[in-house]
């Protein structure tokens, strides 16, 4: 074969190379521009020319520039930067056209470099990437309205922290604020009751039931609102459940009389007699029942039902109902009575005292004990409230009579040689609780705030340091603080009319753990001061 032949032949096979590297790439769902290092369109290959806004041919001899004019920096900026570092440039951009919602991808690879910009040969694609493109926009916007989203819920969990800060706060303060006056009725009326004529009894005993009744009121609100924010926790000891319910029942024995009304106490002989619970809240919940179904019911009865439904390993199911021969509920009403301040009222006037939470906050002690009140009434045929308990069986179930409570003539002068002092900012308070412990024969020097306390605490040797909460200058906090570090033969008990968890919580981190919260009886005084005094030595005349 001669060479005229051979490169005749080799021509051919170009041609046929070329024209199926063509018809590969337009193949191709891309657009594919061929251009030189002058950004001079060379080349034009797709697959529908209608991808295209003006006809390939147009392209062919003219710069980026020309085709684009403004348009143009789009691609000759990565253009020349593929020229500068031989490498890849890709380029995402919005269709020209602004009305059309359309993104494409152009990639500029260098295929042939050289020293001449007009020898210089680069392919530039395009690739229609809306779909992605949109799919990525649409991510975005919903990664920056879930940050949206996410900062004003954290912005609202600061505010709603903020708020319950500040209704704890409020809580703290009204609680003091309404307690401490409280504090003085109740105590002055104790004191009263200690040395009494005959025609007085009823005044003092009147006295007593009315701020007893403000104080339940008190509490009511203050224990709806911790049990909303659920900041109320149950705290299990070892109780002997057939005291409790005596005393229970000792409590409402003056009130049932006053009605003349038969309140009667049924216990399941079969119940073991101590039990792991929360002594304050089952108090609570068995109170609301009686104090309801008295305060309901104008003849018959009201009877308490213990019953012991199963015992399992070391647990006991028990039964407790309160049942009364009252006015009953309409079937229409039943559903109600378990909601916050509702009363049962059928007629159009007032009958009833009482705020109407102590069902609802019965219910919600129920919950805590993972448990339900409920309820069969009948009108004018009396009511049930009944609810059932898992409790723990308490390992040592022998009874320790010793530890009734004494009457109160006997508090009397047992005290005498206990050397107290007593720091109260508010006049009444303090005469009250000098009072009543000279009954107890302790003569108690007086500080009307911390840093007089300091001052005969430097003087004086002191047994016990009895300090108010809420008082000027210098608290009861930092004070029961210096006392634990300074003076540890001084024992520190706080009386406070601040009943709020934190109280006793921040009082622990101290070691500070004889809280008396006002108001308090004569008698549960005595007893904290009386354990004070045994587990010290102290000799007592």
């Amino acid at each position: 074969m001669n060479e005229a032949c051979a490169r005749e032949l080799g021509k051919e096979k170009l041609e046929e190379l070329t024209a199926h590297l063509q018809s590969l790439i337009t193949s191709l769902e891309d657009i594919v521009f061929e251009i030189d290092g002058n950004q001079t369109f060379r080349h034009v290959w797709t697959s529908d020319e209608r991808m295209l806004f003006m006809p390939k041919e147009a392209f062919l001899g003219k710069t980026i520039m020309e085709v684009l004019g403004p348009l143009s920096v789009t691609f000759s900026n990565p253009v020349n930067e593929a020229i500068k570092t031989g490498m890849v440039q890709d380029v995402e951009y919005p269709h020209l056209n602004p009305e059309i919602n359309e993104w494409f991808k152009a990639r500029i690879k260098p295929v042939v470099i050289a020293e001449k910009l007009e020898d210089y040969l680069l392919v530039l694609s395009i690739e229609n990437i809306t779909e992605r493109k949109l799919a990525d926009l649409a991510l975005v916007k919903a990664t920056e309205q879930l940050e949206i989203s996410n900062a004003a819920l954290t912005e609202a969990k600061n505010i709603a922290e903020k708020a319950s800060k500040t209704k704890s706060e409020f809580l703290s303060v009204m609680s003091h604020e309404i307690r401490t006056p409280l504090n003085g009725i109740i105590g002055i009326a104790n004191l009263l009751k200690l040395n009494h004529t005959a025609d007085q009894k009823e005044y003092i005993g009147n006295l007593i039931f009315s701020a007893d009744h403000l104080m339940q009121l008190i509490n009511d609100i203050l224990d709806l609102t911790k049990m909303e924010s659920e900041k109320l926790d149950l705290i299990h000891t070892e109780v002997d459940l057939l005291k409790l319910v005596k005393n229970i029942k000792n409590q409402f024995k003056s009130f049932a009389k006053s009605k003349d009304i038969q309140l009667k106490c049924v216990i399941d002989s079969r119940i073991p007699r101590k039990l792991i619970v929360d002594p304050i809240r089952l108090s609570q919940m068995l109170n609301n029942l009686i104090s309801n179904a008295i305060k309901f019911t104008d003849h018959g009865k009201v009877t308490l039902i213990l019953k012991l439904l199963s015992t399992q390993s070391n647990h006991a199911l028990i039964h407790f109902a309160v049942k009364d021969t009252g006015m009953g509920i309409p079937d229409e009403l039943q559903e109600h009575v378990f909601e916050s301040f509702k009363q049962v009222q059928q007629s159009t006037r007032r009958e009833h005292s009482g705020t109407g939470l102590g069902l609802a906050i019965t219910q919600k002690l129920a919950g805590l004990h993972n448990s339900r009140v409920y309820l069969k009434s009948k009108v004018e045929r009396g009511s049930e409230f009944h609810f059932d308990l898992d409790l723990e069986i308490a390992a040592n179930q022998s009874i320790d009579e010793s530890t009734e409570a004494p009457a109160c003539f006997v508090f009397k002068d047992q005290l005498v040689g206990l050397k107290v002092l007593l720091v109260e900012d508010n006049s009444i308070n303090l005469m009250v609780a000098r009072k009543q412990m000279e009954y107890f024969g302790i003569q108690a020097d007086c500080a009307h705030d911390g840093r007089e306390a300091l001052k005969l605490i430097e003087k004086n040797h002191y047994h016990v340091a009895m300090s108010d909460l809420h008082m000027p200058g210098m608290d009861g906090y930092e004070l029961a603080e210096i006392i634990r570090n300074k003076y540890q033969d001084i024992h520190p008990i706080i009386f406070t009319a601040d009943i709020m968890a934190a109280v006793k919580q921040k009082f622990a981190a101290i070691q500070v753990y004889d809280i008396l919260n006002k108001p308090f009886a004569p008698e549960k005084m005595f007893e904290v001061l009386l354990k004070v005094a045994k587990s010290r030595g102290i000799s007592l005349n």
